[in-house]
């Protein structure tokens, strides 16, 4: 009697680079995996004399005829955010994990959900947690503020492979899929220039635009080299000074004169709302992001919840790739392009 270890799915994996959940994907002939990677996992499992275990193969046959939801593999998507109620808090949030779980679904992924900041968590604990539950990486979302992750836990971010979706990250630096900013702050600005206004205005918040690199006022001062230079006005920056003294705002639009405003709306548009007794009443506010829940609204749909699904197929790449690029001066974008919704048609005044 033979005294040898059986050739396990494992052992191919690592002979070949990839994941276990991609050979046995290969050698149940999965639509997931190309006809090349099959032959090659099939060639290997010849080679190497594997064989499959009867009663596993009868079980996976049932669960492949079951209505359930089987996962091959899990995944980890982390709250990054200071709050731990931030996706039911931000509308965007929820979107990415809407976007995140559907497509999950799709290519055979469990989710399992962390907050990064919960007190009881530890950097060996969550190590400890991946590996128990055969985690290999994930999705990184909310991590609003510098884009800069806490440090203690650097040994996941280097352990694990991991894609961020809607921030770039700047330390570590991972691929991220984002909306992106310049094009949304652009698109808007041409389609409203459009319509007939002459002078359109942006108010945000600076921090918010230092956070995306200077990408929503870039696309909106490139948009407004369409127009004569006198009716080009610079954005208003100034909303914590303006939040003190809201006297700030009222006379830069008095000096101003737009005819129509863009302004976040998960921000600035509340902010700019709460003082709209000085504002003229006339004055359209576009939305740079949608409002989501409200029927009737003006603006940039942003394609959260596609940013989300990518960001899963980034990370499927990154999972099953025979070699993954590591070297963080080569990690990658994903623009996911906006789309512009506008219910009512507006026009300027006559």
């Amino acid at each position: 009697m033979s005294s040898e270890k059986p050739v396990s799915m494992r052992d191919i994996a690592e002979r070949l680079g990839i994941s276990k959940g991609s050979v046995s994907l290969a050698l149940n002939d999965s639509k997931k995996i190309s006809d090349k990677m099959k032959a090659k996992v099939r060639k290997l499992a010849q080679k190497l004399g594997y064989k499959r275990n009867a009663l596993v193969s009868s079980v996976m046959a049932g669960l492949k005829g079951s209505k359930h939801n089987q996962f091959l593999e899990t995944i980890v998507l982390i709250n990054a955010n200071k709050s731990s109620d931030a996706p039911q808090k931000y509308p965007i949030f929820s979107k990415y994990i809407a976007g995140i779980r559907a497509e999950a679904k799709i290519l055979g992924y469990a989710v399992y959900e962390v907050w990064l900041h919960d007190k009881r968590l530890n950097p060996s604990k969550l190590q400890r947690i991946l590996l128990s539950r055969g985690i290999r990486g994930g999705i990184i979302m909310g991590h609003v503020g510098d884009n800069i992750l806490p440090d203690k836990f650097a040994p996941i971010w280097q352990n694990f492979k991991f894609v961020s979706a809607g921030l770039k990250t700047f330390n570590p630096i991972l691929d991220f899929i984002s909306a992106d900013k310049f094009l949304i702050a652009h698109y808007a600005t041409k389609k409203i220039l459009e319509r007939g206004y002459k002078r359109p205005a942006l108010i945000l918040s600076e921090h918010i635009d230092e956070l995306v690199e200077g990408r929503f006022v870039g696309g909106f001062l490139r948009a407004q080299l369409e127009l004569p230079e006198k009716d080009r006005i610079p954005p208003f920056l100034q909303i914590s000074e303006a939040e003190k003294n809201p006297q700030i705002l009222y006379d830069w639009l008095s000096e101003r004169k737009p005819d129509v405003i863009f302004s976040i709306s998960n921000s600035t548009s509340e902010w700019f709302a709460e003082r709209a007794t000085a504002v003229p009443q006339d004055l359209p506010v576009i939305h740079l992001e949608r409002k989501y829940g409200k029927n009737e609204w003006v603006g940039i749909d942003q394609n959260y919840e596609m940013v989300g699904r990518i960001a899963v197929r980034k990370l499927f790449t990154a999972l099953n790739a025979p070699v993954y690029l590591k070297d963080a001066d080569v990690r990658t974008a994903t623009i996911v392009l906006p789309k512009w919704n506008d219910p009512v048609v507006l026009k300027p005044k006559a």
